[in-house]
């Protein structure tokens, strides 16, 4: 078994008192993990326009994004999920070798547009409209989960499940009884031995904990994962 290294340490007496109890102990490491499709995407795309005269530029970009908010919007995308950033304009100068000087080649005016899509199966279509409309950057492009904040407090919950079990293992293979829990965590305690954690990690699909989502353009599957930290008192039998 791979807790065989640390059942010296689990069992231990150590200096931690404020984290550590001053008593036969062993900590434990709960993990768990749900899985889903993605069923939201959000976009940041952006315009670069460069010239030398400052308005045509601006002008340009302006048009342009005016251009890709109403394509988002006929695309589904809804007001309140549409931000499109303010206006940057810097000047833009380049080296010439031969006369070993800096160069004004125009203004560089830039803007940028973040949107959230809802409808996964448009994005394709999307990002190709707003590329043909002139868009000329694609900063970052994340498929997600509208129901993340859900699935992660269920996988929280699945991972102390875990950790309530993998206590009750341990005991049960080395022949000690649990008197209680001392402290528990969601993050790493402090302590100079690593926890107990069952090779087996729990896992559950967002199709079995009751709610399917449609093949999401191939965007892969993502996986929501959680800890949690327990150090339980115990006793020989």
């Amino acid at each position: 078994m791979r807790y065989l290294s640390l059942l010296a340490a689990a069992l231990s007496f150590n200096t931690f008192a404020s984290t550590t109890p001053d008593a036969p102990h062993i900590y434990i490491q709960g993990q768990a993990q749900v899985t889903t499709v993605a069923d939201n995407v959000k976009l940041s795309v952006g315009i670069v326009e460069i010239h030398k005269d400052l308005m045509l530029a601006k002008q340009k970009a302006d048009t342009i994004m005016a251009k890709a908010i109403k394509l988002a919007k006929q695309a589904g995308v809804l007001d309140k999920d549409i931000n499109a950033g303010q206006i940057s304009i810097h000047r833009e100068n380049q080296y010439n070798r031969e006369t070993n000087k800096q160069e004004f080649v125009g203004f560089r005016v830039s803007r940028s547009l973040s949107l959230t899509l809802k409808e996964v199966d448009k994005y394709p279509l999307l990002l190709q409209s707003l590329v043909s409309g002139g868009i000329n950057e694609i900063n970052n492009t994340q498929f997600i989960s509208s129901r993340y904040d859900e699935l992660q407090q269920k996988a929280q919950k699945m991972a102390i499940q875990d950790a309530k079990s993998a206590a009750k293992e341990f005991a049960s293979d080395y022949d000690v009884e649990i008197k209680g829990l001392y402290s528990a965590s969601l993050k790493p305690i402090e302590t100079s031995s690593q926890p107990y954690m069952r090779a087996k990690m729990a896992s559950m699909s967002d199709a079995e904990s009751g709610s399917f989502v449609p093949d999401a353009y191939h965007a892969g599957e993502l996986v929501i994962s959680a800890s949690s930290y327990a150090i339980y008192l115990i006793d020989n039998k």
